[in-house]
């Protein structure tokens, strides 16, 4: 049973970052199972990576989109990107080296980090794509 799964309220109403981001849930989802499920450690990495190379795919595809439509909110939405990625790779960084971690902080870190980056950051995304795109069908 998925602990973090794809919800209609996730939704942006861009079908592109829509179905990366139900890509992004499912991911995330594993990570939370392998801290739930008290996973072994090499488990855990496992996820973490696959959730960071998946997320440098899926945010290096929405910095496109912004750059393409001039997108004036690029540098904040950047800066949450890489917030995201921090956090996975220190993550990463202290379970390698056996450093003592909190995963229940982590967990809840993500789940936050994901509802809330979707439903008010990529919402806002998804706004601006459209507006351009409607004004460029418009124009022609």
């Amino acid at each position: 049973m998925a602990l973090f799964s794809w919800t209609s309220a996730l939704a942006t109403g861009n079908a592109f970052m829509d179905a990366e981001h139900h890509v992004l849930v499912e991911r995330v989802d594993a990570v939370l199972e392998a801290i739930s499920q008290a996973q072994s450690k090499d488990s855990l990495i496992d996820a973490l990576a696959d959730l960071s190379v998946y997320t440098r795919e899926h945010f290096a595809l929405e910095e496109e989109q912004m750059q393409r439509i001039q997108y004036a909110g690029t540098l904040e939405h950047i800066a949450e990107h890489r917030h995201l990625l921090e956090q996975v790779e220190a993550l990463k960084a202290k379970l390698d080296s056996d450093q003592p971690v909190d995963v229940m902080e982590y967990y809840s870190f993500l789940t936050r980090w994901v509802k809330d980056h979707i439903m008010l950051v990529d919402t806002q995304l998804a706004l601006a794509l459209q507006a351009c795109t409607g004004a460029a069908s418009h124009s022609a």
